[in-house]
């Protein structure tokens, strides 16, 4: 047979089948609700012990000093691969995931200069169609 006629066959093949993709931000996929999204941490039980920094593989984490006198985490999501090594190492629970894995930023300065996120500053947006 044709390499050609193989290539038609298996286009005609994938137009049967149901479509994949999304049409983002108009459509959004469900998750489940165990996903690993967004990291935030809670700085008023954050005691700065840097397990989580040692911890992460991908070197996503780095401290940087506040006005208040103490280093918190920042992580660079650039690198971050949402694994939740450094959730699960934080001895007090300050670092969590959230529901939300669609992460933009409308200004680049917050992906340059990685900075913890304020957990009441994260929103989950319902999907709009699943995909499963």
């Amino acid at each position: 047979m044709s390499i050609h006629v193989k290539l038609f066959l298996t286009a005609l093949k994938n137009l049967a089948e149901r479509q994949w993709t999304v049409r983002w931000p108009e459509e959004r996929r469900d998750y489940s609700p165990a996903v690993r999204g967004f990291i935030v941490n809670d700085r008023a039980v954050c005691i700065s012990c840097q397990l989580c920094e040692a911890v992460c593989p991908a070197k996503a984490i780095k401290f940087h000093l506040e006005q208040d006198g103490k280093r918190y985490p920042g992580i660079d999501w650039g690198r971050c691969i949402l694994c939740g090594y450094c959730v699960d190492a934080c001895p007090t629970g300050s670092l969590r995931h959230t529901p939300q894995v669609e992460i933009t930023w409308r200004s680049l300065s917050t992906y340059k200069f990685p900075r913890e996120m304020d957990p009441d500053a994260v929103s989950v947006e319902a999907g709009g169609r699943s995909l499963l």
